[in-house]
């Protein structure tokens, strides 16, 4: 309930203080579980795109966040749950697979930090193994524009990313690497129009 109320208040805050363009809205799975995927350019990157996705996204948050018992409390009432981006908890692995084993849709920054939207850095190579281990599609987002009053906002989705080759196999680290590499750049490549 808290949730669904967050994303009308957040979607009436982006029509009121951004021009937002979403492209690609039917790649996002009507049901069934999957990965969202977007790259990381600001904080506000994880409200932006929960409120321009029907579905109710789980997203992956980091632990200091959740420091602060009453931000904690409401992040967690909001479907976020907390990483430590520099050693990856069981407890964070298995409630990534529950909610992809739930056929719910799990948010996951490959980045792992905000990036400027003209640079390319290795991702993080987890999310590749979550999607082969619950045979879940990764669904590639591209954010492009600047949070600035009245700017435009492109949300551009990509199609699904099926790793169907590799289901039921277990993956070297170099693979999932070069797997994670290869799809964070399918994430960059998607360009739309010059954002002003």
């Amino acid at each position: 309930m808290i949730y669904k109320i967050c994303r009308v208040i957040v979607f009436i805050i982006n029509c009121i203080m951004f021009k937002f363009t979403i492209i690609g809205g039917e790649n996002i799975p009507k049901k069934g579980s999957a990965l969202i995927c977007p790259n990381h350019v600001s904080n506000y990157d994880p409200l932006a795109v929960a409120s321009m996705i029907p579905r109710e996204v789980h997203f992956m948050a980091k632990a200091e966040l959740f420091n602060n018992p009453l931000l904690g409390w409401f992040l967690k009432k909001v479907h976020a749950f907390p990483v430590n981006r520099n050693e990856v908890s069981i407890d964070t692995i298995k409630t990534s697979l529950k909610i992809l084993k739930n056929q719910e849709l799990l948010g996951i920054f490959p980045e792992g930090k905000r990036v400027k939207s003209d640079e390319r850095i290795q991702p993080a190579s987890g999310f590749v193994v979550f999607a082969i281990k619950t045979k879940s599609p990764i669904i590639p987002i591209r954010i492009q524009g600047e949070y600035k009053f009245r700017s435009k906002i492109e949300i551009i989705i990509g199609e699904p990313i099926y790793l169907t080759e590799h289901y039921g196999k277990k993956i070297s680290e170099k693979e999932s690497e070069a797997l994670s590499k290869q799809i964070m750049d399918t994430i960059y490549d998607l360009k739309q129009t010059a954002v002003v």
